[in-house]
């Protein structure tokens, strides 16, 4: 009777298209990207701020959970259910229809709302020649803006360190069970949450007024931490307590409507270098050499490792030729198309669920590889490939440092063609969804066999791969490795054999991440995979002392008031 009366409250506020009950229309909101499947009593679709606050409001009347999520890009599972073993009723609150940015200041900050893109907001911000905090990353493409705050995601430019800001809108609940709206903007707006989201969407409010302005809103020590090179600790790690602020790092335990960010001066043109290597030792000797001794750093530094490669350019080609022909803005509407291929396919008896999926490795097989001849040359000589991108400004004091580095081994380098560094940084960006693509075409289930890790290495550290224990390698059937080379920030996916207990390979593999000092997650946020430090779960208890967003983050307790 209690669902009943929820779903008919919901109906009565929304469309029937804005509620969705049945299994087959709730699947894509109630499984991961790459990992995280649960159950929920509806997904609700809001159309306004207004009506995210509503639904919330029923939400929190009839005591459900309160899962909200933006394009379910994740790679943790941390925007979906997890499992069923909640002891109240789950509803998804999506905001994908809730898209928009607003221009301040002739466009030196932004604010976001729900499902703004980092592809919208970069694509607005190009008219003025700038260009936003973080750009599209290899495993998000489609990610949101707000999403990227909430889990202090990292990104791929070397400058601005971990999505952060302390100016945001959102909504809690209180240790009385009391729902309320927080403005943190530092815009005047009004009191009731109506005349708080009309002005918000009307842009009917000035800046500058508000008293409540004083705060960062970006990691600005990022890049001087990065250069010390001697340290012991990270740099960036999720839960660290630095970038823990309202909405920062939040992790879903709050809802939030809008964030308030920088803007930054683009590049009026980039220069690219793509550098392979097969010792690893000597990309971490010029990773410390150019920390050390460029005056300003590059934009981004990419790792790619030929295992990743050769995945990418067999399972994930499809990913980077359609970025490549219509653009990353278009990528979200191609997985929606393809989550109404499935279903078309799952309702044909006989047919495999998978059929979409090995479709597209048909086409894939048959088709060229579209990767640059340089490129695959280097692919074929060296197993470590780096790809690092700088401002055209800096390209003859980079130059000067690769000829003084690679003195004897000049061949080792090339710079890019405009076309090559396109192709170059396509193929990175599929790298993320290889591993899954590869599993969706053979029917294997991620959240069985796939296990991923995103760790951040000490700033001295002089390995750049895991080196497990033989035990612990022959467990694995395939592998992925791809990062962030400045920032230290390695993504390694394993793709275990069939029977390994892939809980057991996990804390295996921790304990030897923990025993050279690094920290973990670093960007992707802990999600339903990663147990949570203290500093973070006292923080999301501040934020949400009912439990009553997301429970069971970080292996956090999934009951109401924490219990």
């Amino acid at each position: 009777m209690k669902q009943k009366e929820i779903i008919s409250e919901l109906l009565r506020l929304l469309t029937p298209a804005q509620v969705l009950t049945k299994e087959i229309d709730k699947a894509s909101y109630v499984k991961g990207f790459r990992v995280g499947k649960g159950e929920a009593l509806a997904v609700a679709i809001p159309h306004s701020l207004l009506e995210i606050w509503q639904v919330l409001e029923i939400c929190v009347k009839h005591d459900v959970i309160i899962i909200m999520q933006a394009s379910n890009t994740g790679v943790t599972g941390g925007s979906t259910p997890d499992s069923n073993d909640y002891d109240r009723d789950v509803v998804i609150i999506s905001t994908r229809k809730l898209n928009g940015v607003q221009l301040l200041d002739q466009a030196t900050q932004v604010i976001a709302f729900p499902g703004t893109t980092l592809t919208e907001l970069e694509n607005a911000l190009k008219p003025y020649q700038r260009e936003p905090h973080s750009v599209i990353g290899s495993s998000c493409i489609g990610a949101s803006v707000i999403g990227g705050v909430c889990n202090n995601s990292g990104g791929s430019l070397i400058r601005r360190g971990p999505a952060y800001t302390e100016k945001s809108l959102f909504a809690q609940v209180d240790a009385s069970g009391e729902l309320k709206l927080v403005n943190h903007l530092g815009i005047a707006l009004g009191q009731t949450p109506a005349e708080i989201f009309k002005n918000l969407e009307g842009q009917q409010y000035s800046t500058g007024t508000c008293q409540d302005w004083e705060g960062r809103i970006w990691a600005d020590n990022y890049a001087d931490s990065l250069r010390d090179t001697t340290s012991a600790t990270p740099t960036r790690y999720n839960g660290n307590a630095e970038y823990l602020h309202d909405s920062s790092g939040s992790s879903g335990k709050i809802a939030v409507f809008a964030v308030r960010l920088p803007t930054f001066e683009a590049a009026p043109e980039s220069v690219s270098y793509y550098i392979g290597s097969n010792d690893e030792s000597e990309f971490i000797g010029l990773r410390k050499y150019i920390l050390e001794q460029m005056t300003s750093l590059p934009s981004q530094a990419e790792y790619i490792h030929r295992h990743a490669f050769d995945l990418t350019r067999r399972y994930a080609k499809h990913m980077y030729k359609a970025i490549d022909i219509w653009g990353a803005e278009k990528i979200p509407e191609l997985f929606a198309a393809k989550v109404k291929f499935d279903r078309f396919f799952k309702k044909i008896p006989l047919l495999p669920n998978n059929s979409m999926d090995r479709l597209v490795q048909i086409f894939n097989r048959v088709t060229p590889a579209w990767i640059a001849p340089r490129i695959l040359d280097f692919h074929e000589k060296y197993e470590h490939h780096l790809l690092i991108k700088l401002d055209i400004d800096q390209k003859d004091e980079f130059q000067a440092l690769l000829q003084n580095f690679f003195k004897d081994r000049p061949q080792q380098y090339f710079e890019c063609s405009p076309k090559e560094q396109k192709n170059a940084f396509l193929i990175r960006f599929a790298v993320g969804g290889c591993v899954v693509y590869y599993c969706d075409s053979m029917g294997i289930d991620t959240n069985q066999r796939l296990v991923s890790f995103d760790v951040a290495l000490r700033r001295n550290d002089n390995e750049w791969m895991f080196r497990m224990p033989q035990h612990l390698q022959d467990q694995v059937l395939l592998e992925s490795c791809c990062g962030h080379f400045m920032c230290f920030v390695v993504h390694q996916d394993y793709l275990l054999k069939p029977g390994v207990d892939a809980n057991q390979f996990k804390q295996d593999v921790l304990q030897y991440i923990e025993s050279r000092g690094a920290k973990y997650p670093a960007e992707h946020n802990v999600g339903h995979l990663y147990a949570a430090n203290e500093d973070y779960k006292q923080f999301w208890n501040q934020l949400d002392p009912t439990n009553s967003f997301n429970p069971g983050i970080g292996k956090t307790s999934k009951c109401k008031h924490w219990h």
